[in-house]
């Protein structure tokens, strides 16, 4: 074992350094309060939306997760929350969406806005009834401040109250401050190069030591 030792230390120390980067990336935390409705907390409502719990009624029907959703009414109904960032940089911003009950097929349209930015999204009915929900996830670039999530259920030809349900929004990780594959694989290949005779000397032992002693 001391051999092994001797003889792979500076690889597997090398090889660390490498791999370091990768694995010292910082979690990001997540920034919306109460992405799934489950409390009374985080979210106001406008233009006649609400918090909805599911029911075993058409009129309520299931959550994504959990027991509750928010509802956005139609004719302009909004869900909004204020969010304060704390770095500025990329961020994913996903949501699930889908039809209280629609009695048409079509398209209904509703449209996400933060940072100053809006989306305008779409949510296609194929069939009667209510629609599956539907993941979407936006990448947004977002300065350090407070920022307006606001989602807004639009006109169109087709209408129907839209259920939200778990919302995130997350900084997409980067390189990690101070660092970088490069400086690590700097170091690493300096670590090869120092350790490279004591390698050699420790295969070396490890070879004879593996091989049967003559008489």
């Amino acid at each position: 074992m001391k051999i092994l030792l001797k003889a792979w230390g500076p690889l597997l120390l090398a090889l660390a350094l490498i791999a370091s980067p990768f694995l010292l990336v910082p979690a990001h935390a997540q920034l919306i309060t109460n992405g799934g409705f489950e409390t009374t907390t985080g979210w106001a409502f406008g233009g006649g939306s609400t918090r909805t719990q599911q029911g075993t009624l058409a009129l309520n029907p299931p959550a994504h997760s959990g027991s509750f959703y928010g509802t956005i009414a139609t004719g302009g109904g909004t869900i909004s929350q204020s969010v304060n960032i704390l770095t500025a940089g990329t961020y994913q911003l996903s949501f699930y969406l889908a039809p209280q009950i629609s009695l048409s097929l079509g398209t209904l349209n509703f449209s996400v806005q933060i940072g100053g930015v809006t989306k305008n999204l779409t949510y296609g009915i194929t069939i009667i009834g209510l629609g599956d929900y539907n993941l979407y996830t936006l990448a947004v670039d977002l300065p350090v401040g407070a920022t307006n999530l606001i989602f807004t259920n639009l006109p169109g030809l087709l209408t129907a109250p839209l259920r939200l349900d778990d919302v995130s929004l997350v900084q997409i990780p980067g390189p990690t401050p101070g660092t970088s594959a490069i400086s690590y694989l700097v170091v690493a290949l300096l670590a090869l190069m120092l350790g490279r005779r004591r390698i050699g000397d420790g295969l070396r032992r490890l070879w004879a030591h593996l091989l049967p002693r003559s008489s």
